[in-house]
């Protein structure tokens, strides 16, 4: 079992796009069982993934679980996760407002919560595919600190390596020393890519010299991202033959280093 976490400071990089097609392309390309991961409270990948208010949440009892109540370490995510609405083969522990209570009052072994209980998951999914907040708070150290492979989303404008540095920094000095040995950026996804354009041309260049061997494929910018994601989709669902699915079928397949089934 292989836990991808897709990580970066700062909204707007295409971070839960990029989680979610890593989802579709190991559960329908791969044909693997995948636990989606949502830890953010304004439930993007839960959303992309065809959650809705209507959607029906795992419960226990008369309370209602989700991915919140798996990182406080009141109940497993096997017991949690639910079947993703509109992508078959994935199940998605949802993101609520409850993240919000638990970044600003964390429990104390908030940065190993889910390194120590999604191993037992192994048994029921082949893959997790973890989506994190635009920050670098507790729920981002959590899912990182879980991490096998890190998945950098880095939308091609001028902040871009700023924030890199900044997610590296904090792998290399809080995580990798003592929680999670070895661990360093796997992968860097340029987004949001105008190859007409100088500037992401320059920044894709900068960035393979930067982590060589370590960037994909860019994936080109199109209204189809946000329109699937207004669908409640993938955008590989949602438009297969676009830009941006083919964009991140080369992606996808770098990543996880394997050819689709």
């Amino acid at each position: 079992m292989a836990v991808y976490t897709v990580a970066l400071g700062k909204g707007g990089a295409g971070k839960t796009t990029t989680a979610a097609e890593l989802a579709y392309h190991l559960a329908v390309r791969q044909g693997r069982r995948v636990l989606a991961v949502d830890l953010d409270q304004q439930r993007n990948l839960s959303t992309r993934l065809g959650v809705t208010p209507d959607t029906e949440l795992a419960v226990a009892g008369d309370r209602v679980l989700v991915a919140a109540d798996v990182v406080m370490g009141e109940c497993g995510p096997e017991d949690a996760a639910i079947e993703a609405p509109s992508l078959p083969g994935v199940h998605v522990l949802v993101g609520t407002h409850d993240l919000t209570q638990v970044e600003a009052s964390p429990p104390p072994d908030l940065v190993t919560s889910l390194r120590d209980v999604l191993p037992a998951s192994s048994g029921r999914y082949d893959d997790i595919v973890i989506d994190t907040p635009p920050s670098l708070g507790g729920l981002t150290l959590a899912g990182l600190a879980a991490a096998d492979v890190v998945v950098v989303p880095v939308a091609m404008e001028g902040e871009a390596f700023d924030q890199v540095g900044r997610l590296e920094q904090v792998i290399t000095h809080t995580l990798a020393r003592r929680v999670r040995p070895g661990l360093h950026i796997g992968w860097i996804v340029p987004t949001r890519y105008d190859g007409r354009q100088r500037l992401p041309r320059e920044m894709v260049e900068l960035l393979t010299e930067q982590y060589p061997r370590r960037v994909t494929t860019p994936v080109r910018e199109a209204t189809v991202v946000r329109d699937a994601y207004l669908a409640g989709q993938t955008v590989s669902s949602y438009r297969p033959h676009s830009n941006p699915a083919a964009d991140y079928a080369a992606a996808c397949d770098a990543i996880t280093g394997k050819e689709p089934r």
